[in-house]
C-alpha cells in the first residue's frame, strides 16, 4: 500500500481510519507507507500499525535526536515466488510542509537518499531483490534513482500517475498503477542470481461498470457505511452539469471547491 489510504471520507473521519484499515485487512497488505495518514495523529497511526501490516518509512525520524525511531520499521523482508525481497519504505518526504506539523509534532521527514543508499546497501547483503515502497511521488522518485543505486524496482505513489510501461533510470524501473483503483499492474520479474533478467508489464485497467464486485467486499464496505447512511445520503445541492475529479489534475468539482472558496 503506497499511502493515502486512511483518509479522505467522511466515515474515515468518523471512525479516524478504522473503516479503511478494516476494509484493507480483508485485501492482506503486507506493508505500506504514509502520508495523509499521519492527519491523523502520530498517536493513532502508531495504535493501528499495532495491529496490522508493517508500516514502512526509511525517511521517517525522532524530530529530537534526527534518528530513525522504533515506530517505524526502514524495512522489512518478504518472500515471493521462493525469492527473499526487500521492501524499503519511503514517507512522503514533505509531511510538514503540506501537512499540518502539529499532528506529528515528534517525527520529520525528508528524501534521505544518503540514508536510503544505506538501507539499499544492508538489505542487498540477504536479498535478491530490492523494492522501494514510495510516496515520494514520480518526478522525485526519478531523481532519487539517479542518485541511490542498487535499487531493483520503485512502487511510485503521490502523483497518481498510471505509467502505460515502466520508466527506466539506470537499472532501477518505476512502476505507477494509477490511484482509486482505477488500474491493477502485473508484474512478472525473472531474478537470477540478485539481478533482473528480463520482465513483462501489463497495466491492467479496471472496468468497474462490468466486473461483477466480490460480495464478501461489498458487504464489508457496505458494513462500514451502515452508521452513517442517513449523513451519506443527504442531499446539499443540485446541479446541472456533470461534477468530477480526475485525480491528476483539476476537474469541475475542483472547480466547484475552489469558487467556493473564494
Amino acid at each position: 500500500d503506497g499511502g493515502d489510504t486512511w483518509k479522505g471520507s467522511y466515515t474515515s473521519q468518523m471512525t479516524q481510519g478504522q473503516d479503511m484499515v478494516n476494509v484493507m485487512n480483508a485485501l492482506k497488505p503486507e506493508a505500506m507507507t504514509f502520508h495523509w495518514e499521519f492527519t491523523l495523529g502520530s498517536e493513532r497511526v502508531r495504535e493501528i500499525l499495532a495491529d496490522v501490516y508493517d508500516g514502512l518509512g526509511q525517511n521517517i525520524y525522532d524530530k529530537e535526536w534526527e534518528e530513525p525511531p522504533e515506530d517505524f520499521k526502514p524495512y522489512e523482508f518478504y518472500e515471493s515466488g521462493g525469492l527473499k525481497i526487500a521492501v524499503i519504505g519511503q514517507a512522503f518526504p514533505y509531511m510538514p510542509i503540506a501537512n499540518p506539523g502539529w499532528m506529528f509534532p515528534e517525527y520529520s521527514f525528508g528524501i534521505r537518499d544518503q540514508h536510503m543508499q544505506e538501507m539499499v546497501d544492508e538489505v542487498k547483503m540477504g536479498a535478491e531483490l530490492v523494492v522501494c515502497l514510495s510516496h515520494n511521488g514520480f518526478d522525485v522518485d526519478r531523481s532519487m534513482a539517479s542518485k541511490v543505486t542498487g535499487i531493483d524496482v520503485i512502487l511510485t505513489a503521490h502523483t497518481h500517475d498510471a505509467l502505460p510501461e515502466p520508466v527506466m533510470v539506470g537499472e532501477t524501473m518505476l512502476i505507477a498503477s494509477g490511484s482509486n483503483g482505477k488500474f491493477i499492474t502485473r508484474l512478472d520479474l525473472d531474478v537470477q542470481n540478485g539481478r533482473i533478467m528480463g520482465f513483462a508489464h501489463k497495466l491492467i485497467p479496471i472496468f468497474s461498470d462490468v466486473i461483477e464486485p466480490d460480495a464478501d467486499m461489498a458487504k464489508l464496505i457496505d458494513d462500514q457505511r451502515a452508521p452513517f447512511e442517513d449523513q451519506l445520503s443527504e442531499v446539499l445541492g443540485t446541479t446541472d452539469s456533470e461534477l468530477y475529479r480526475r485525480g491528476n489534475f483539476n476537474g469541475t468539482w475542483d472547480d466547484l471547491i475552489c469558487n467556493a472558496l473564494i
